[in-house]
């Protein structure tokens, strides 16, 4: 019944038991307002992007436990209530939705503090060795393993799921370090109803990235 209403613009299911959220809302695009909260959500779908048009997302009182990095095709996203879950961190994107007013009160948000740490090597399976090098040919028009990479739609859908690392810029598929950076949340992040610093999660390519120097990304610890 909710995907024939192609024009509806506010939904509000709240203290509705949903533990997950149902796809045929994914399909209503010009939703601007959607309200979920006070149920049992464990998961955002990665299709919560599809919502362009989304102003107002109140997901308060669920079971979530990440936010997917696609909340960054949200580009209209104004308001973001995730208050009482078990959040983290931030994705990356959420530097490009519109944010005002971001509440994240009563989630265990990590925190700048030190810990003490031992130096780590990188060792790689073959797979993302191969994976790294056949990415890093795609800068290279000349490169014979980019053209026989093209050809190969088994390849090229392996790849799809490539990101960079935040530091050298460099591609990686499989392995990554998963880091945390604090930014401002009024300088940077511009909300209008938040102070001090806010976790956002970082992805480094190798342990060689993460003790390069001159930069502000922090390993993640978490307390056993």
């Amino acid at each position: 019944e909710i995907r024939g209403m192609k024009s509806l613009k506010i939904l509000c299911l709240d203290k509705n038991r949903i533990s997950v959220i149902p796809p045929e809302i994914l399909s209503c695009i010009e939703i601007t307002e959607l309200h979920l909260g006070n149920n049992r959500i464990k998961e955002l779908p990665r299709e919560l992007g599809y919502l362009k048009n989304l102003k107002k997302l109140m997901i308060y009182k669920n079971e979530l436990s990440e936010i997917p990095e696609e909340i960054g095709h949200c580009q209209a996203l104004q308001i973001l209530d995730i208050s009482c879950n078990n959040i983290t961190m931030f994705p990356e994107g959420i530097y490009h939705c519109s944010l005002s007013e971001l509440h994240c009160d009563e989630n265990p948000l990590l925190e700048h503090l030190p810990v003490l740490s031992q130096n780590v090597n990188d060792v790689f399976y073959l797979k993302e060795l191969c994976a790294r090098m056949i990415l890093q040919s795609f800068k290279d028009r000349n490169s014979i393993l980019r053209k026989q990479a093209t050809v190969r739609p088994d390849v090229l859908n392996l790849l799809k799921d490539a990101r960079k690392c935040v530091l050298c810029d460099k591609s990686y598929l499989f392995s990554w370090l998963e880091c945390v950076h604090f930014v401002d949340a009024k300088a940077v992040l511009k909300l209008s109803n938040r102070a001090g610093n806010i976790p956002i999660r970082a992805c480094l390519c190798s342990y060689e990235c993460f003790y390069s120097e001159s930069h502000n990304y922090f390993a993640v610890s978490y307390p056993t």
